[in-house]
């Protein structure tokens, strides 16, 4: 994954493009959230045949991490590991902490990594 950008350039390549949403985030100075989205590169040919059943696998996870399912999220996420040629292993293993530490905390959240502390 060597490039993160916004919705409004993921929509003009999402006819040509394997593209996934990361994540949603609030930056100082914004009035709304931005959400953050990669293209994946499919080169083998046996990532073809499951391209679309582990896209769904994502969509799921990031329903459910933005939902604050963190148990099911970390399973959506030790199925994705390893798939779309690793590109997104890095990603999925911040989720990861990011779930455990969810969990440990009890955090209760709106779906939206802010930046800066909310007021």
């Amino acid at each position: 994954m060597n490039i993160i950008f916004d919705e409004k350039l993921a929509e003009q390549l999402a006819d040509k493009y394997t593209v996934l949403e990361l994540d949603t985030i609030m930056q100082s100075g914004l009035t709304q959230p931005v959400k953050l989205f990669a293209v994946v590169e499919i080169t083998n040919v046996q990532d073809i045949t499951t391209l679309a059943f582990m896209r769904e696998l994502h969509v799921e996870m990031i329903a459910a991490y933005k939902s604050g399912d963190w148990q099911r999220t970390q399973e959506l996420v030790a199925m994705l590991l390893g798939q779309f040629g690793g590109e997104l292993d890095e990603f999925y293993n911040l989720v990861i902490d990011f779930c455990t530490e969810s969990a440990k905390v009890n955090r209760i959240w709106d779906g939206v990594k802010h930046t800066v502390p909310k007021e």
